[in-house]
């Protein structure tokens, strides 16, 4: 009973206890998170946005509904902008 008492002691004052301390997870954390919003802002950057596929279906649209296009041709190229 003393023991435990003394070790609890001992710890509870040891040379580096000096209460809860700062969350040191943070900051990796914080690099995790800064690396991912990097990752993300620059694949997107790198692979043309979604508006930009969006927007060349609906030319592609367009130009089959102007007649401008047949339909087998709107079909090969709607499934070509599909594969990329």
């Amino acid at each position: 009973m003393l023991t435990t008492t003394m070790l609890t002691a001992a710890t509870a004052t040891g040379p580096y206890w000096h209460g809860g301390g700062f969350p040191f997870f943070v900051f990796p954390a914080f690099f995790f998170f800064a690396f991912l919003v990097v990752f993300v802002v620059f694949g997107v950057l790198r692979r043309g946005s979604w508006r930009a596929r969006s927007d060349a279906r609906s030319v592609l649209a367009d130009r089959f509904a102007r007649g401008d296009i047949d339909a087998d041709e709107y079909r090969s190229r709607l499934s070509e902008l599909s594969r990329k």
